[in-house]
């Protein structure tokens, strides 16, 4: 193998979820060791990521292959799969599943697509560990579908580049389709390759329900999943009584009325897993925007379950357009929650800014800090900035928080453009302007943990007051 890392950097990094499955474990780690050579031992890393750490067929794995680096996370792929993700080194993700093996050529593959900047990502020939003609079928259709529709499936072993998984925010929380979902927004980001190479998949699904049942049930809930059916309802039928349970915090996603929290975030990683941990069930999706850190916030986050998407220019305003254009299409009724990352709110309080939106009795609802447990100059910053904005707007704005809620129709109107420290004032603003219906509730505060961007300096306390009182006095001159 010619294939290799830089500076010390393996080239790929091939993710592994397993959950009660060690029998098909075991023969793909032999396989993947039986393979190695001394290059790829530079090149290749193994991350084996266990959903079931009472599994005691694991810990018998864990010393036969001390080379495979071992992990463990909550139970559902895509979960298993960021987090292997998340502590991932190479410059490529291969997503493997435990009963897959991977036929000689697929390192070339890998080193090739590195060479050439517009391949994103792809995955490998889908081959049946059959020797029945029907498997023959099936591996000809999905031939067929890969090159005309261009969507794999995971038991394909997807691969994309790393920075460009980090990008779109990996695998996002869903119990089936997780696959097809990253697929169709690696469309959005680049080339896909599909090359000859096979990756060989056990046949053991097909045997234990029926070659055609199986076959029919899986183009039935693509065809269903392609016509916007929630992949939670398609998960239910997909798996039965052995559905996964969702993430911590996270609801399954899809349907009208979903509630998504979306996380602005900048080296927070001692507060984001405690936060996500408080997230109320009813949420249906969670957005953490990274901006920029250079901690560990975004590995803790994704082994929480939440989706993480990048927005390496800082700003506060940026991060919050980020984790929007990370969002579906908006359904008529559908919440945008936005929270702080450092702790300092009450995530268990978020029924009482959803609820008024839910009974119709709003379009925006502001969490009232009314000024408890946060430094005097930053009290006096928000004081000034409220009373300016209902002096010149005619409001009885009380608070600025960004502990918030708005329908999500509501907030696209708004056409929302602040990047930096001046999004709050400018999204209540404009929903004056707009006519919004707005509320605000008492939300208690405690204080964060860490230092604050804002108050936590004299000088970042002083950009961020000229900031909001340029936002104040722009958005007054535009609407004169």
């Amino acid at each position: 193998m010619t294939a290799g890392g830089t500076a010390g950097r393996p080239l790929v990094s091939i993710v592994i979820p397993v959950l009660r499955d060690s029998v098909e474990l075991d023969g793909l780690l032999t396989d993947l060791a039986d393979a190695a050579d001394a290059d790829a031992a530079q090149t290749v890393e193994v991350i084996a990521v266990n959903g079931d750490p009472a599994d005691p067929s694991v810990a018998v794995l864990r010393e036969r292959f001390p080379a495979v680096r071992w992990m463990e996370s909550p139970p559902g792929r895509g979960r298993q799969m960021n987090a292997g993700a998340a502590a991932a080194g190479g410059r490529w993700l291969i997503f493997l599943h435990a009963d897959a093996r991977l036929e000689h050529g697929w390192l070339r593959v890998i080193s090739v697509a590195d060479e050439q900047p517009g391949v994103v990502g792809g995955a490998f020939r889908l081959a049946i560990a059959s020797s029945r003609w029907w498997a023959r079928v099936i591996e000809r259709g999905v031939a067929l579908r890969t090159t005309l529709l261009r969507l794999p499936y995971g038991d394909q072993a997807i691969f994309v580049r790393r920075d460009v998984f980090d990008a779109l925010g990996g695998y996002r929380p869903l119990q089936l389709m997780e696959d097809v979902d990253l697929v169709r927004r690696l469309w959005e980001a680049g080339r896909l390759h599909f090359p000859a190479v096979r990756t060989r998949v056990s046949a053991r699904r097909w045997e234990r329900d029926g070659w055609l049942r199986r076959t029919v049930t899986n183009l039935w809930l693509f065809a269903r999943y392609l016509g916007g059916a929630p992949p939670d309802q398609l998960a239910r039928a997909y798996y039965g009584d052995a559905l996964p349970p969702p993430p911590a915090g996270v609801a399954a996603t899809g349907g009208p009325g979903t509630v998504t929290v979306i996380i602005p975030a900048l080296n927070e990683e001692a507060a984001i897993t405690a936060v996500l941990s408080e997230i109320p069930d009813a949420v249906s999706r969670v957005i953490v925007v990274d901006n920029g850190s250079t901690d560990a916030t975004v590995e803790r986050a994704r082994a929480a379950g939440a989706t993480v998407v990048t927005e390496p220019a800082r700003g506060y305003g940026r991060a919050c357009l980020a984790g929007l254009r990370a969002l579906p299409p908006a359904g008529g009724e559908d919440i945008v929650v936005f929270l702080d990352a450092d702790r300092s709110d009450y995530p268990v309080e978020m029924p009482a800014l959803i609820d008024p939106i839910r009974r119709g009795e709003a379009d925006l609802v502001l969490g009232d800090r009314a000024g408890a447990g946060r430094p005097w100059t930053a009290r006096a910053g928000t004081a000034l900035c409220v009373f300016l904005i209902n002096r010149l707007w005619g409001t009885c704005y009380r608070d600025l928080g960004p502990f918030r809620a708005i329908r999500r129709d509501a907030l696209d109107r708004l056409g929302m453009v602040d990047l930096t420290w001046g999004w709050t004032i400018e999204m209540q603003v404009k929903a004056t302007e707009a006519g919004l219906r707005v509320v605000e509730v008492p939300v208690r505060q405690r204080e964060r943990i860490g230092q604050s961007k804002i108050s936590g300096t004299v000088a970042g306390t002083l950009r961020a007051g000229a900031r909001m009182l340029r936002t104040i006095w722009s958005l007054y001159r535009a609407g004169r």
